[in-house]
């Protein structure tokens, strides 16, 4: 057999051997402890996962309730007691209330309620339906419906009211003359709903409200009650002899800009299930606010003791993606001309013609590139595209080749967008912004960026093309 030449083989020692494999396993080492330090030190990226969201658009205000609100006043000093009670209906000629010069009605009323002739001045039919309305109650009495409880107490007090008012009817026509003589008992002139108190918002209009009518810390409301003493020329009650109505809200620029298109509005009085839909006017008041003037001609009854009102103006909900405020990120780009664009239209990736120079810039050093550009966003003249596809000294080409734009005099444009993390690479995406919140805010679910999909939590973080993970 042929014998090997082993003279050109060189053989290590088992000390040599050793050593190189200490070096090796001694530079892996390093390189891993280098790798985990550093990755120990870095910010971690955090993403976050797009979701669908809807948020509500509607305009809640503080509303002003303005009726046509009669003052209705006495020609005698006295004593005040009522026939009927707050918030009633009544017609024409009912007798609302009297004023009593000597107080001897209401102090004959009490004597008898403290003694034994108080069980007289009701009669059994009387104490009967009382009892009814009460048993009534109880049989129906839930933890959860509480307006049972409102509609009790309503159906007592005017029950009661009623046979106070006989009681009192009686009394008077009991005294003959001599009472009648100290009594003035007025009347209803038309029909209307009566009320008792006063707030210095009875002669009012929406044209006539001030920024200080709207401030209710500064509200006082004076109610009017049967025993009260009243002086020559005071007001009684008021009536309202309509339905005609108006709630009047304050309300920003914004708002008013968002109501404008509309020929009418759908809104909650209140916190009500109850939706009410009206026409509307908008009153400039200056200073970017507007009066909303809400028109009404029913229900009017329904919240004819309150002044203020909580209203809802329910818009369209708005419907779109939800991602963080920090997510967001302006880029600014170059606008390029369409008829510079070298591919087709429908094409994802572009091309255009440019002269490059080298840095010394001299025209022998000019280099005529095509170059592939990364669209962000079209319209019908331009694309938009990313700005570090260039040099400050290049010139772009027409598609013709028959005329020259430098870089630095194309459009420029800013676009809102966020960092697309789906391939572990910081990918700038355009966004269509819908409405912002505090933290967060909705945006367009379009082509660009769709449910799920995985953003930079925080885009101060990171870099265009930064690797993530």
């Amino acid at each position: 057999m042929r014998k090997t030449d082993r003279s050109n083989i060189i053989k290590l020692n088992r000390a040599a051997r050793f050593n190189s494999v200490v070096i090796i396993f001694s530079i892996i080492l390093i390189y891993v402890i280098a790798s985990i330090v550093i990755s120990i030190s870095k910010e971690p990226i955090t993403t976050y996962k797009v979701g669908s969201s809807n948020i509500n658009n509607n305009i809640k205000c503080t509303g002003i309730a303005l009726r046509n609100e009669q003052e209705v006043t006495s020609s005698k000093s006295g004593y005040l007691i009522y026939f009927v009670r707050d918030g009633d209906k009544i017609k024409k000629g009912t007798p609302v209330c009297t004023v009593d010069e000597t107080g001897n009605i209401i102090a004959s009323i009490k004597e008898a309620g403290e003694n034994d002739e108080g069980n007289e001045l009701f009669s059994d039919k009387d104490y009967a339906y009382i009892r009814d309305v009460i048993d009534s109650y109880k049989a129906s009495y839930s933890d959860v419906k509480f307006n049972n409880l409102y509609n009790f107490k309503s159906e007592v007090e005017s029950k009661v009211m009623e046979l106070s008012s006989q009681v009192m009817m009686s009394k008077i026509h009991a005294g003959g003359t001599a009472v009648s003589s100290t009594l003035q008992t007025i009347k209803a002139s038309e029909s209307g709903v009566v009320t008792y108190y006063l707030d210095g918002y009875e002669k009012k209009t929406p044209e006539t409200l001030s920024e200080d009518d709207f401030n209710t810390a500064n509200y006082k409301k004076t109610s009017l009650t049967s025993g009260d003493i009243l002086d020559t020329g005071s007001t009684v009650y008021k009536l309202i002899a309509d339905e005609n109505w108006h709630i009047v809200c304050e309300i920003n620029k914004d708002q008013a800009a968002m109501l404008e298109e509309e020929e009418s509005i759908r809104f909650t009085i209140n916190g009500s299930s109850n939706e009410y839909k009206s026409t509307f006017t908008l009153i400039s008041k200056g200073n970017d606010m507007f009066y909303l003037d809400i028109s009404l001609n029913k229900y009017m009854v329904d919240y004819i003791n309150e002044r203020f009102l909580n209203i809802e103006i329910i818009l369209n909900k708005i419907e779109g993606l939800k991602v963080p405020n920090s997510a967001l990120l302006e880029k600014e780009v170059y606008k390029i001309p369409k008829d510079y664009i070298l591919e087709e239209e429908d094409a994802f990736s572009k091309t255009v013609n440019i002269i490059r120079y080298d840095e010394d810039a001299t025209s022998s050093d000019a280099e005529e590139q095509n170059i592939e550009l990364i669209i962000y966003k079209t319209d019908e003249d331009f694309y938009y595209v990313d700005k570090d596809a260039f040099k400050d000294t290049d010139q772009v080409y027409s598609k013709d080749k028959k005329k020259t734009t430098p870089v630095l005099s194309l459009e420029r444009d800013n676009l809102t967008g966020v960092f697309l993390a789906n391939a572990g690479i910081a990918d700038f995406m355009e966004v269509e912004i819908i409405k912002s919140q505090d933290e967060f805010t909705i945006v367009n679910n379009g082509e660009n960026l769709k449910e799920f999909d995985n953003v930079v939590l925080d885009a101060s973080q990171v870099d265009e093309n930064q690797t993530l993970y």
